[in-house]
Parts: C-alpha cells; sequence; structure tokens
C-alpha cells in the first residue's frame, strides 16, 4: 500500500555558496558522510547521540567514523538537553519549511470549507427549480402552457372573449402587477453549514490560537473530531470561523507548556534570591 510522502521527503534546499564556505577543508569522505547527515536530518530532525547510528547514516565503519570523519564533523553540531545533536541551520530551515506547509494546507482546506458551505447552501434553490420544472413536463408542454413564468399573462384567446379584458379594467392590470412582484426577489439568506470531514485551521485562525497561548494543531484535531461527531442541526453553524475563537478562547486544557527552565535560568534565579542576605561567614 503506497502511503503519500511528505514535503521534507521530496526536497531539501542547499545554498551552495553556504555550504562550501563551511566545508571548505572537508575530504571528500567527509564531504559524503556530511551530506548523508544533512538528508537525514532533514527528514527525520536532530541526529542521535550514538556513534553506531551515526555510522549507519553516513554509510561507513566504526574505525573510519572515529579516526577520519566525527573528528572533523563534530564541529558542525552541538549537543542539546533533549539528547540529540542540533544544527542550528537545518532546524531554522525545517522550521521555515513547516510554517510554509501548514499555511498552504490551512488555506486549501479554507478553500474547500467555503465551497462546500456554497454548495450547501445552493441545494435547496436547486431542488425548488427542479420541482418546478417537472411541473411543466406535465400536462401540456411547455409551449403550449407560460410555465416559464410563476404569473402568465391572459392568452390572446382569453382576451378577446372577457370584455373587461378588451375595456383594459382591474384584471388586466393585475399581470403587471405580479410581474413586477417575481422580479423583486429577495436576497438569499446565509445558511448553516456543517464542517467538512478534511477541515484545517486557516492561517488567521492559527494565528489567533497561537495569540491566546493555545497550540492550534492539538486543538483543531479536538475542534474537528467534536464538530463532525455532533448529528443533527446542533452540527450546523452559520459562521465558523466565530466558531473557532469561541473554542480557543473557552480551551484551557490543550495550551501549550511553558518553556523550560535552563540551568543558567535556576543559577540566575538562586543568585538573585540570596543577592539581600549577609554573608554570616565574613562576619
Amino acid at each position: 500500500m503506497s502511503t503519500k510522502r511528505s514535503k521534507s521527503d521530496v526536497w531539501m534546499p542547499i545554498y551552495i555558496g553556504d555550504y562550501l564556505a563551511d566545508t571548505m577543508r572537508l575530504s571528500t569522505v567527509q564531504h559524503g558522510a556530511y551530506f548523508l547527515l544533512m538528508m537525514e536530518y532533514w527528514r527525520q530532525g536532530p541526529l542521535p547521540h550514538d556513534a553506531d547510528e551515526l555510522c549507519a547514516v553516513a554509510r561507513t565503519d566504526r574505525k573510519t567514523w572515529d579516526k577520519a570523519i566525527w573528528p572533523v564533523l563534530k564541529r558542525f553540531f552541538s549537543l542539546e538537553e533533549d539528547g540529540f545533536l542540533h544544527q542550528k541551520r537545518a532546524d531554522a530551515e525545517r522550521a521555515h519549511a513547516e510554517d510554509k506547509r501548514i499555511k498552504r494546507t490551512a488555506a486549501a482546506h479554507a478553500k474547500h470549507q467555503k465551497d462546500a458551505c456554497k454548495k450547501d447552501a445552493n441545494a435547496p434553490a436547486n431542488a425548488e427549480q427542479t420541482v418546478v420544472q417537472n411541473e411543466c413536463k406535465e400536462g401540456d408542454t411547455c409551449a403550449s402552457r407560460a410555465c416559464a413564468s410563476p404569473s402568465p399573462s391572459p392568452s390572446s384567446s382569453l382576451r378577446s372573449e372577457d370584455p373587461s379584458l378588451r375595456s383594459g379594467g382591474a384584471s388586466a392590470e393585475a399581470s403587471p402587477g405580479q410581474d413586477g412582484a417575481v422580479a423583486s426577489k429577495p436576497a438569499k439568506a446565509k445558511r448553516a453549514c456543517r464542517l467538512p470531514e478534511n477541515w484545517q485551521p486557516s492561517s488567521e485562525q492559527i494565528e489567533f490560537a497561537r495569540e491566546n497561548g493555545v497550540d492550534p494543531r492539538k486543538t483543531a484535531v479536538v475542534f474537528r473530531d467534536y464538530w463532525i461527531g455532533v448529528p443533527g442541526e446542533k452540527g450546523r453553524k452559520l459562521d465558523w470561523d466565530a466558531t473557532w475563537r469561541n473554542w480557543v478562547r473557552r480551551d484551557t486544557s490543550l495550551r501549550s507548556p511553558p518553556p523550560r527552565q535552563t540551568q543558567s535560568d535556576r543559577r540566575a534565579a538562586v543568585n538573585q534570591a540570596w543577592a539581600g542576605v549577609p554573608d554570616i561567614e565574613g562576619v
């Protein structure tokens, strides 16, 4: 069974000038190993801090890795608190690509949602038009009946038989008034529609969630599953943007966790707390 590949599996940005400037002193073997590591980084994220796994990625043996490759390549990576090897430029490019992917997906789904709502709103009007056309087909042919208009004018044969029509009486004046009523059709009211099953938040909705301290991706999953499962008229809304904003305002369980405090932050907090305490040993 084939699966759809993500965009990060298809392409990876390479800035030739920057790459050559940073790798001028690498050997051919080191270039190959570094490039394989960067492709693995682009697809999977930060690299594991394990020499055997890195050897497998670089397609080399442990002896060559320890002696000729890693002593030179390790300056391109830094070991972070999460236990993985990070590359600052690669992290920035992956984050930029993911942000573009989210915005494009959100725009596509927003367009699909708009088209679905428009189709749902036009369904009753199309059904009514079909009924009128079917009534026209029953009995006489449309050529012998004025079924294009809900208020047909009297035929010429009736005008010749009815004196009031020949003299321009009240019956003859009713037709123009009826035609005017048909011409001034009321504007269609906005109709409620259901949330599409493949709905994704738009860029504006994502920004609104972030401004309110809510993780847009986690919240969108809960929002979509809930409203798709609501049956009947309760699952129809006139304005899904307003529904999303109200949902985000009420959300308290999926807020983004606070940033992790680093060791330097903790050391600074302790020093600040003891700043006003006198040194007893020095007294």
